[in-house]
């Protein structure tokens, strides 16, 4: 054997050796996950994040209320804040497609032009409900699901029935597997498309 190869041998012991170490310890390289073991179920109820305030911004909107009625300026609906589980982000920035496993939270609040010292516009009051959108091939047969929030004191939900008008509008009209990522502009999900 010569030296050369005695030393790549060596050196991949020491890279094998390094993957058992983080493999062992808990943490996996992001791009080497397919799926993220994030979300928590009781019986098959998704438990709300505690950490879901430290979530990132993908996007917000005004007046992208769930109804067909026409926008008005005066009264524009409510605001919407859609948000990214970060270990979910980090795996998308990594590998340019979602983990089973990602989560995306939308939170919709009534939206107000009464508060001081605002100038003018629209800023977000009290809440009206929390959605989280779970991505998850291998748990859902429709490779998602969407779990509604409506009362804030509830800390756990059943998914909304597979058929549901959610996972049909996301299906047809998101940009990229299901999710509305045209409407994310300071994402790097913001450019990939189905």
């Amino acid at each position: 054997m010569s030296i050369t190869s005695i030393r790549v041998e060596h050196l991949l012991r020491i890279v094998a050796a390094m993957g058992v170490a983080a493999v062992s310890s808990g943490v996996v390289p992001v791009a080497a996950q397919s799926r993220l073991d994030i979300a928590v179920y009781q019986d098959e109820q998704l438990v709300y994040p505690a950490d879901a305030a430290r979530w990132i911004v993908m996007g917000a909107n005004l007046g992208g209320d769930y109804n067909e009625l026409v926008f008005d300026a005066n009264n524009p609906g409510s605001i919407g804040i859609v948000q990214m589980e970060p270990a979910a982000y980090d795996y998308l920035q990594a590998n340019g497609r979602y983990a089973d496993g990602t989560m995306l939270l939308l939170t919709r609040y009534v939206s107000t032009r009464k508060s001081e010292p605002q100038l003018q516009g629209f800023v977000q009051d009290n809440l009206l409900f929390k959605e989280i959108h779970v991505i998850d091939r291998e748990r859902f047969a429709e490779g998602r699901a969407f779990f509604v929030y409506a009362d804030p004191a509830v800390d756990r939900v059943a998914a909304v029935p597979p058929g549901s008008e959610c996972v049909q509008c996301h299906e047809a009209h998101g940009a990229f597997n299901g999710t509305f990522t045209q409407f994310y502009p300071t994402s790097p999900a913001h450019a990939l498309h189905d």
